[in-house]
This record gives structure tokens, C-alpha cells and sequence, in this order.
């Protein structure tokens, strides 16, 4: 049980880091960029903090390749829970390996539109890079989500009952998957774009709840 709960932690914990490595990218003062839609001051931006550009590419990088890594090791430590008979372990199981496929593969797109960011910081600034990389990584990532939360939701009420070590999981964080893809899904169709900040936003919290829960289960674990 202890080495159980010691990879369900870890995996929490890198998403934890992925997810907070791509939020500090995502607030470096050239991230305004982001929001500036005329080409000339686009450029001139970029121009004036060329170095923080590049570096905020590869942090940006980075977290693209850890928080998957972590949905990963959580799916391959996923607690089926006491109820061996029950469908609602195995559903969990199977959408948790459903989040962590559709992240790892959104990831490598994603990874190739920040190269082209990284070597050509001018066909950024003019709106010339293809998009549809960034747009398949999006779904790919709203879609792991989603089936996180429904993995999340499903452990939850594998666990209910469950008069285990670990105590039953909180509700929120698989509410916060589904309900942030659902939304975040309908601003993508409306607007056509969308910050992935949000996206690990959501991941950061969920981690954190995850490594909450699991301490909760190791103190009941430990003797008095």
C-alpha cells in the first residue's frame, strides 16, 4: 500500500511541476505578446526581449513534456479500490490511460509549434505559423481532461464505501476536469482560441489535491 501511495504521489507531484513550469512561462512580461493582435508591435515586442522570448519557449516546452508524464504515472498507478466486482474501478482505470494518451499525444504537436516560435520569432509576430498544430493540441488536451475528471469522478465513487487505508476522494477535482473542458471547449469553438494557462491552471489544482489526499491516507496509515 505504502509503494502504492508513494507512486500516486509522485505522479501527482510532476504534474504539479509540469503544470507550475508552464504557468511561470505563461506570466513572463513577454507573454503579452499573447494579447497583442497588431503584427508591427507584435514583432517590436518580441524584438526588445528576444532572449526572453526563447526563453520562455522552452519552459514552456518543458511543462508541455512533464504534466503528461505525470497523467502517466497516475495512470499506471491507479488505485482500483476494494471493490474488486465493481465496473466503476475499471471505467476509472481505462479513462485515466484515455487522459494520459490524449495528452502524450497532443504533446509532440505542440512541441513543434514552440520550435517554430523559438526559430522564427518573426513569422510568430506576423501571424504566418500554421495554427493547426496549436488548435489539435488544444483538443487532444481538453480531451485528456475530460477523461481525467471522469476517471477521478469514478475513483470517487469506487471509494465511497471503501473502509480502506485511504480515505474516499474529493468530488471537486473530477467535477473542475470535466466542467473546465466543457467549457473551455465551448470557447475554443466560439472564439478559436484559447490560453492553455487554463488547461494546467486546472492540472496544478488537481495535483495538489491529489498529493492532499494521499498525505490524508499515509497519516492513516502511520500509527499513533
Amino acid at each position: 500500500m505504502a509503494r502504492r501511495i508513494d507512486g500516486d504521489a509522485t505522479a501527482a507531484a510532476v504534474m504539479m511541476a509540469g503544470s507550475a513550469t508552464f504557468l511561470v512561462a505563461g506570466n513572463m512580461p513577454v507573454a503579452w505578446v499573447f494579447v497583442q493582435r497588431d503584427p508591427r508591435r507584435r514583432l517590436a515586442m518580441l524584438q526588445a526581449k528576444p532572449m526572453q522570448w526563447k526563453a520562455e519557449q522552452l519552459l514552456f516546452a518543458a511543462g508541455t513534456v512533464v504534466m503528461p508524464v505525470g497523467v502517466v504515472g497516475l495512470a499506471r498507478h491507479w488505485d482500483t479500490g476494494s471493490k474488486r466486482r465493481s465496473q466503476e474501478p475499471l471505467a476509472g482505470q481505462r479513462l485515466a490511460q484515455t487522459a494520459a494518451l490524449a495528452l502524450a499525444a497532443g504533446a509532440p504537436l505542440f512541441l513543434g509549434h514552440l520550435q517554430a516560435r523559438y526559430r522564427d520569432p518573426e513569422a510568430f509576430a506576423s501571424w504566418k505559423l500554421p495554427m493547426w498544430p496549436f488548435h489539435a493540441y488544444m483538443w487532444l488536451n481538453l480531451a485528456g481532461m475530460a477523461a481525467l475528471g471522469g476517471a477521478l469522478l469514478a475513483r470517487s465513487r469506487a471509494r465511497k464505501s471503501d473502509t480502506g487505508i485511504l480515505p474516499p476522494d474529493p468530488r471537486w477535482p473530477g467535477w473542475l476536469n470535466v466542467g473546465g473542458a466543457a467549457v473551455f471547449a465551448g470557447i475554443l469553438v466560439i472564439t478559436g482560441d484559447i490560453p492553455p494557462l487554463m488547461v494546467y491552471a486546472v492540472e496544478l489544482a488537481t495535483g495538489a489535491a491529489l498529493i492532499r489526499q494521499l498525505r490524508r491516507g499515509a497519516n492513516r496509515e502511520t500509527p499513533a
